[in-house]
């Protein structure tokens, strides 16, 4: 059974399309420093499955009224729509149980914007970003494709990752070391990946030492680790 997602954004078609193609290039990056040839060539049906995206206008027969929503959130959400000037539908969306990858590009395709609106489809309600990446951390990541990796870390503690959050926090690492020499904007990071971020920039820490030199709640340290990851990658 085909399904899709339908975004929705306040960007103009053309200001989204260029968001897009920078993205699917970052992505693209990402999977090569990520895996080795063979690795790729071992998950390329699953990189192939990922659903296609179309940028298009928002249909002039398209209202709000036509979806569901929160009735906490749908006069929020009714002014959010009708701000909106683009939209975003990715197609043949394969099951996140079964592809990892297209869990990790839709949740980093998602920090590339401050706020959308997602129509799950069926009856689902609508959401906001914060909660549908919620709704994402239900499912395995590519983080969890390398296991099977035996990769040591340098730090503190020597220790081999052996979860996603092992791995989130070594890839953290591994944009840091790019990054030598490059001068960080830390104004541009949100409070919480700032912490974790002058935890990490002058030691190397594992998961739970960092965990608790942060200072943050388990749900903070997770979406400041993943938000910190994507900001360090955009930095060239």
């Amino acid at each position: 059974m085909s399904r899709a997602l339908n975004l929705y954004f306040r960007l103009s078609v053309k200001e989204l399309e260029r968001v897009i193609e920078d993205y699917q290039v970052e992505f693209d990056q990402a999977l090569e420093d990520t895996f080795s040839d063979d690795e790729l060539l071992k998950y390329e049906t699953m990189i192939d499955s990922i659903a296609a995206l179309y940028v298009q206008p928002i249909s002039n027969e398209l209202s709000f009224d036509d979806f569901y929503a929160y009735p906490s959130q749908e006069e929020k959400q009714r002014l959010f729509f009708e701000s909106c000037r683009s939209s975003l539908v990715l197609e043949n969306l394969p099951y996140f149980e079964s592809n990892p990858i297209q869990v990790t590009y839709l949740t980093d395709l998602l920090w590339s914007f401050e706020e959308v609106l997602i129509d799950p489809g069926g009856v689902s309600n609508l959401m906001f970003r914060k909660d549908y990446l919620e709704e994402l951390k239900r499912y395995k990541t590519m983080d969890s494709l390398l296991t099977d990796k035996v990769e040591k870390v340098v730090e503190t503690k020597s220790s081999v990752p052996v979860t996603p959050i092992d791995f989130l926090v070594l890839d953290v690492y591994k944009e840091l070391d790019r990054l030598k020499g490059f001068t960080i904007p830390e104004n541009d990071l949100g409070e919480k990946p700032r912490r974790i971020f002058e935890a990490m920039k002058n030691e190397r820490l594992d998961s739970t030492s960092l965990f608790r030199k942060s200072g943050l709640i388990p749900k903070d340290f997770d979406d400041g680790l993943e938000r910190l990851k994507f900001f360090l990658r955009k930095l060239q």
